[in-house]
């Protein structure tokens, strides 16, 4: 099982946090839908689920919201390269499940976060692609979006090949050691056997994600005058987020 659905705890957490009233969730999707009746470059084919799920990641912001799926189509546009070319049994994307092992872990944390562990399994460079791993990773990204909620998400980075580090025991003292690897003291499974199950779950919805390719595309011959400016506006506060990330001496 590639993710198990909350114990009841964490869904009373996540429900205290997230759960709007269900009327006032069938209200936010009503708005939702009316104002993309008037985004004639967004698809036409998102249902309500999936804006259930865009509400819910979105902290219940209805403006937030529009900006994300605005963002969310937009990006699937203009960087190909991460975004297309996402057939599972292409030769670069089956190098990627040997090459890197991007496990998500099958259980909650305590707090309803998602933990992720990057880690490399093979130092051949040879087969080293970034943009593969990149559209891998994005992959699982949207099966999780089509299949659960979470509070939060938690991403680990081994660097084992690279520098000297204690495996999975500092861990210990943040996460439920239960929830990890086998390798470092859980019972999740080995690394190889959950990432098997991630490789083996994309492959499943190879037909999704060829047809998704497609679809999840923004017209921009369509785009309205006003949400021109808005992607600029995107685009410039991304390059204000950076130069804030920058520290001069």
């Amino acid at each position: 099982m590639t993710l198990l659905p909350p114990t009841p705890a964490q869904q009373k957490r996540i429900d205290k946090e997230l759960a709007p009233d269900p009327e006032v969730r069938k209200q936010d999707i009503r708005t939702l839908r009316e104002w993309l009746s008037k985004q004639p470059h967004l698809p036409n084919h998102i249902d309500d689920a999936k804006l259930e799920r865009f509400l819910f990641n979105c902290k219940n912001s209805i403006e937030r919201c529009k900006l994300i799926l605005e963002r969310y189509y937009t990006v699937r546009t203009s960087l190909p390269e991460f975004f297309a070319a996402r057939d599972p049994l292409s030769q670069d994307i089956q190098d990627c499940f040997t090459t890197i092992e991007c496990v998500v872990l099958p259980s909650l944390t305590e707090e309803g976060y998602r933990v992720t562990i990057f880690r490399l399994r093979n130092p051949d460079m040879e087969k080293f692609s970034v943009q593969a791993i990149v559209r891998r990773v994005l992959m699982q990204l949207d099966i999780r979006l089509l299949e659960e909620v979470c509070l939060s998400n938690i991403f680990v980075l081994d660097l084992e090949f690279y520098i000297f580090n204690g495996g999975g025991e500092e861990l210990h003292a943040h996460l439920n050691k239960d929830i990890l690897p086998n390798e470092w003291g859980g019972k999740a499974g080995t690394f190889r056997e959950l990432n098997a199950a991630w490789q083996e779950k994309i492959e499943k919805n190879r037909d999704w994600f060829l047809r998704d390719e497609k679809l999840s595309r923004t017209n921009e011959k369509a785009r309205l005058l006003e949400s021109k400016a808005s992607c600029v506006m995107m685009e410039f506060e991304g390059i204000q987020g950076s130069f804030r990330k920058l520290n001069i001496d």
